[in-house]
């Protein structure tokens, strides 16, 4: 997966009702099927730029557009208006329609020809979305990169619990499920205390993870869109470290 191909991106209609941004290699069939989680702000340029990036790894990389169901194509501004209007989109995001979403994305993957492996990378809001998928549909792999809420919860979605308690972490576990972590030591978000219960529940629960902190980076670190929170050094690490995560999936022979 060193070597990278040339890349086709479209959005295009899932049979599910949701539209996606969605890249594969412009030869050949994709190793495997990559779910791309939006941040708060939607299916931003940033987030399309990570799928061809995913893309010219090998993979067919589709990020839905979770917010479907209320604003078609959601991309805001990170500002305070683009934050108030992603927290009022995410207050109608259901646990079902996350599953619904996430399953059509992966039927789109199979039938472009991606071989057998699913796996989700998410960020921020879609690293949660990932971990919360992954307890309702059997994943190989998700890489939550600083998403939150997982444990304590603190939004709608999180309720009446938040994907990660101790049967969330059993239902990983179930499906065999490989979590790769990836949070700044200065998220706003995630404190380490946060981090370390998160930790010790996978652990108890036997699910397979690696949980990689970074300790001067901030909420938002992989996101070159966003000068004031970018670290340069942490996102080639990360960059570096999801690519190994997926290299390890079940490829096609």
């Amino acid at each position: 997966m060193s070597d990278l191909v040339p890349v086709s991106a479209r959005w295009m209609r899932l049979a599910e009702g949701p539209d996606a941004y969605v890249a594969t290699p412009s030869e050949g069939f994709p190793a495997a099927t990559v779910v791309v989680g939006m941040e708060l702000f939607g299916v931003t340029a940033w987030v399309q730029k990570v799928c061809e990036r995913l893309a010219a790894a090998g993979y067919a990389a589709i990020a839905p557009d979770f917010y479907w169901r209320q604003a078609r194509r959601a991309d805001l501004g990170y500002d305070d208006a683009g934050r108030k209007e992603g927290f009022r989109l995410l207050g109608h995001l259901t646990r079902e329609g996350v599953a619904a979403d996430t399953a059509a994305a992966l039927a789109a993957g199979t039938e472009l020809g991606a071989g057998p492996a699913r796996a989700f990378a998410g960020f921020s809001l879609g690293g949660h979305l990932g971990v919360l998928a992954a307890t309702c549909l059997p994943l190989d792999a998700v890489i939550s990169c600083y998403g939150g809420w997982t444990v304590d919860g603190g939004i709608p979605l999180a309720e009446p619990e938040p994907p990660l308690t101790p049967s969330g972490a059993a239902a990983l576990a179930e499906h065999n499920t490989m979590l790769l972590g990836l949070v700044g030591g200065r998220d706003f978000l995630i404190s380490a205390d946060e981090r370390q219960r998160l930790g010790r529940r996978l652990r108890q629960a036997g699910v397979r993870h690696e949980l990689i902190d970074y300790p001067e980076a901030e909420h938002g670190f992989l996101c070159e869109d966003r000068p004031g929170s970018y670290d340069a050094n942490a996102s080639d690490d990360a960059w570096k470290r999801m690519l190994e995560a997926l290299a390890q999936l079940p490829h096609r022979g």
